[in-house]
C-alpha cells in the first residue's frame, strides 16, 4: 500500500476541551506518516479547511460527531475526482459515526488504523442541501438534541448519559406530537401524527441510543424509525427498550427502509442532522449510495 498523505482537522474543544490535550499524543502516533495538522477556531471552520484540502489522500476529523459532520460537508464541496477519503479519530462526546464506520473508540487504535486500514465506501444522506454521515431526525429528538447541547456546557456530561438526561427533561416538559405530511420515495404525501421520525445510515445516535439497530451503512437505503404519539407513562415504559434497540416490534413504532422522504409541516418543526439543530417547515431527505470513501480498520 502506498503511503497516505493525511490532513488532520482537530477540534480542540471537543469533549470539553480534552481533545486539545490529545494533539501531542496523536502527533506522536502518526509521526511516521506524512501529515499536516489544522486546529479549528470557530463553528464551520472544519468545513472551510476540508473544502480547501487539495493534495491530500485522507482528511481526518479529530473530534466528535459535529467535527465529522463539518469535515464531510467540506469534502463534498470538492470535485468528485479530487476528493480525499474521510478518516475519523473519535475524541468527542457521542462518537456515533465511529460506530457506523466500525472505527475503534480507542484513540491509539483509531490513529494506527489510518495507516494500516483500508478504504471502503459508505452511504451518506442529504437534507435540504446539508450532508449527513449518520442521522437525521425530526420532532422530539431535535428538542432532546438542543437540550443536550445546553447540558453539555452546563454539566460537562457526555455520551449516552448526556442524551438520557436531556431526553428525560424533554419527556417531562416538552412531550407533544407533530402533525406532518410525509412523502415516501416520491409518492403522494401521507398525513401522520408522530412523536419522532428518524432516518439513519448507522444504527445509533445520541451517544449509543439504538434507534435503528438493523441499519446497514452501505446498503443504499435509509433506515427509518417513526414513533406514534405517546403519553408520558407509555414513553417511560418503552425508554429502556429503545435504548437497547428492542423497541422495533412495538405497536407505536414503525420501521421501514426508503431512498428518500419529504416531511411537510404547517408549523416550524425542529430537526437534527448529525446532532446539529435546524428548524424548518419542510425537510427533503435522501440517501446518496456509496457517497463517501472512508478509511476503516482491516
Amino acid at each position: 500500500m502506498s503511503p497516505r498523505r493525511l490532513l488532520l482537522i482537530v477540534n480542540p474543544q471537543a469533549r470539553h476541551g480534552e481533545t486539545g490535550k490529545l494533539v501531542p499524543v496523536i502527533e506522536k502516533l502518526l509521526a511516521r506518516a506524512e501529515h499536516d495538522t489544522a486546529l479549528t477556531t470557530h463553528v464551520g471552520h472544519a468545513t472551510e479547511i476540508a473544502a480547501a484540502a487539495e493534495g491530500y489522500d485522507v482528511v481526518v476529523a479529530v473530534g466528535g460527531d459535529g467535527t465529522v459532520h463539518e469535515v464531510l460537508n467540506g469534502l463534498m464541496r470538492r470535485p468528485p475526482d479530487d476528493r480525499p477519503a474521510l478518516g475519523v479519530i473519535p475524541t468527542g462526546s457521542g462518537n456515533d459515526t465511529r460506530r457506523t464506520l466500525g472505527i475503534p473508540d480507542d484513540v491509539t487504535d483509531a490513529s494506527l488504523a489510518l495507516i494500516s486500514g483500508v478504504t471502503r465506501r459508505f452511504d451518506i444522506g442529504v437534507c435540504n442541501g446539508i450532508y449527513f454521515n449518520n442521522s437525521f431526525a425530526a420532532g422530539l429528538d431535535a428538542r432532546v438534541t438542543a437540550k443536550a447541547v445546553e447540558y453539555k456546557a452546563t454539566t460537562r456530561r457526555s455520551g449516552l448519559w448526556l442524551y438520557l438526561t436531556a431526553l428525560l427533561h424533554v419527556l417531562f416538559n416538552e412531550l407533544y406530537p407533530h402533525h406532518v405530511r410525509v412523502s415516501w420515495d416520491g409518492a403522494e404525501p401521507v398525513a401522520h401524527d408522530l412523536l419522532i421520525i428518524a432516518a439513519t445510515i448507522g444504527p445509533t445516535y445520541g451517544g449509543g441510543f439504538k434507534i435503528a439497530p438493523d441499519a446497514v451503512p452501505d446498503d443504499g437505503l435509509l433506515e427509518v424509525c417513526r414513533i406514534d404519539p405517546l403519553s408520558l407513562p407509555q414513553a417511560l415504559m418503552r425508554l429502556p427498550f429503545a435504548i437497547a434497540g428492542a423497541h422495533t416490534g412495538m405497536r407505536p413504532v414503525h420501521m421501514a427502509r426508503h431512498r428518500s422522504l419529504t416531511i411537510d409541516s404547517d408549523e416550524p418543526m425542529p430537526a437534527q442532522i448529525d446532532g446539529e439543530v435546524l428548524i424548518d417547515r419542510r425537510f427533503e431527505v435522501e440517501i446518496l449510495p456509496a457517497g463517501v470513501e472512508c478509511v476503516v480498520p482491516r
